[in-house]
């Protein structure tokens, strides 16, 4: 079918000037980015100047956090990885303070919103709320629960959970199996934040399987996905929110839990419906995803380094002859435990990946350098934490430097060899005033959850499982199996 008044080579001339204009415009946006665009000066790949498709492949098939990392060890602490985008390896805090706080009685860069998934709803919460207001709103209702005094009660709910999971190895070790230990934490992890949040545990610890909501957290951190990935995502949110409804129904509960401090709130301080359904969400993926994965990647280090696993339990055996002696209070103060944990949190960061913020209008000046509005801005955590500006030996486990002088300038008889590492590059929990809010209740749970189990057993890494922390990531880690043989230990 011809349209009227054109012939075949009418249509022709047409689509081929659409074609050359096409041309034209590719590569006019081409040269523009690579000579006269604002970041024209910073250095990165011609192809990732010119593109952004190069950082898109990255994403899709898991490889940029590796990607990025060697951009940076190639073209140096500040790396255009796409037209418009910028990423920093942080040196001595300078990179995190400039881009993720802010000046006293200003407002931090807002983030990009193309990096969080858009909620089933279309409300966000706490970790992406766009309005400041709303931020501050979130963050001053639900403090509270992450007090110390609130983690004190919430201990014997933690002890619960743990004495479930050394039940379960337990069973493994007189079963003589091996196990997946990425499995066994994170069910305990999603099983004690579940109690935490709503009063009510998920079950997984007790039937060793993850449900089909868990599995549904885990596909919804990447970024695109077929149908049946989105109605997972979907259905994901609708248990979130029917466990919200549940919870509303029993109105006070007989133990204190996070959603007790919402019923509790008054005036503005409320949360909507929806906000509720959201923050549900947020807490399930934010307080049980990352505890799980850096206790899979505390386990995997300290057992590809025996030395340093041996230091570990001799301290706990020599501190602790009864179990009952391991408490939230007697395992915070273990320097050594404190920092396997920091140096599993920089190896193996569990966002792995830099945030984005997008420059304001004023602009933003990071080292002397003026950086123009509009830009998308970030630290990217595992190029910053590899890299050896900040860290010696930056690929090697060594809990040492995190050690009362091991770092930050200081320097003692006990670990000399890191007294210049910049360890207030490594922020693993994020910086300024959108840090991670569950800190706290973080280090509590990894400290007795890892306290528990070297006391314990003896776990040995399997062949198979050799190089466990090759992974690909999609904002997350995607954790293999971590098989480990058990046996309980001799007292």
């Amino acid at each position: 079918m011809e349209l009227p008044g054109l012939g075949h080579s009418g249509l022709g001339i047409i689509c081929l000037s659409t074609i050359f204009f096409l041309f034209v415009y590719i590569i006019s946006t081409i040269i523009y980015s690579l000579t006269l665009h604002p970041l024209a000066s910073y250095r990165g790949p011609i192809c990732t100047r010119a593109s952004r498709v190069p950082f898109w492949i990255a994403c899709l098939t898991g490889t940029q956090v590796l990607w990025m990392h060697h951009l940076h060890t190639k073209y140096g602490p500040v790396v255009r990885y796409s037209p418009n985008d910028l990423s920093f390896i942080d040196h001595g805090g300078v990179e995190w303070k400039a881009i993720h706080g802010h000046e006293k009685g200003g407002r931090e860069l807002p983030k990009a919103r193309e990096w969080f998934v858009e909620p089933a709803n279309g409300i966000y919460g706490i970790n992406s709320a766009p309005a400041h207001e709303d931020h501050r709103r979130f963050r001053k209702l639900f403090a509270p629960a992450f007090s110390e005094r609130a983690l004190k009660s919430n201990e014997p709910v933690l002890r619960k959970h743990v004495d479930l999971l050394v039940t379960k190895l337990g069973e493994v070790v007189n079963a003589g199996r091996p196990v997946d230990m990425v499995k066994m934490f994170q069910f305990t992890t999603f099983d004690f934040m579940g109690d935490l949040t709503f009063g009510l545990p998920l079950g997984l610890l007790q039937g060793l399987k993850y449900s089909p909501w868990v599995e549904a957290v885990f596909d919804s951190i990447k970024r695109f996905e077929p149908q049946f990935v989105k109605d997972m995502k979907y259905n994901h949110f609708k248990h979130s929110a029917d466990r919200v409804d549940l919870r509303l129904e029993r109105g006070s509960a007989e133990k204190p839990d996070i959603w007790s401090m919402v019923l509790a709130a008054k005036g503005d301080q409320q949360l909507s419906l929806e906000e509720m359904y959201c923050h549900a969400d947020v807490f399930m993926l934010a307080g049980s995803e990352t505890s799980g994965s850096t206790l899979s990647g505390l386990t995997y280090h300290l057992l590809s380094n025996p030395e340093k696993l041996a230091i570990l339990k001799n301290q706990i055996h020599s501190l602790f002859k009864h179990e009952d002696e391991i408490t939230l209070q007697s395992t915070a103060g273990i320097e050594y435990l404190n920092a396997c944990i920091q140096e599993a949190l920089r190896l193996y960061p569990p966002v792995p990946v830099g945030v984005p913020r997008i420059v304001t209008e004023a602009g933003l000046t990071i080292r002397g350098q003026w950086i123009a509005p509009g830009t998308r801005v970030s630290v990217h955590h595992y190029a910053t934490y590899h890299s050896p500006l900040n860290f010696a030996d930056p690929d090697t486990f060594a809990p040492e430097r995190w050690l009362s002088g091991g770092g930050g300038g200081g320097g003692d008889s006990l670990s000399p060899y890191y007294k210049n590492d910049r360890r207030e590059s490594c922020q693993p929990f994020a910086y300024g005033p959108r840090d991670c809010l569950g800190r706290n209740l973080a280090m509590h749970e990894m400290r007795y959850m890892m306290a528990r189990v070297l006391f314990n057993f003896d776990l040995k890494l399997r062949p198979e499982s050799q190089g466990w922390d090759g992974q690909r990531a999609f904002i997350l880690w995607e954790k293999k199996l971590l098989m480990c043989s058990l046996q309980a230990t001799a007292r």
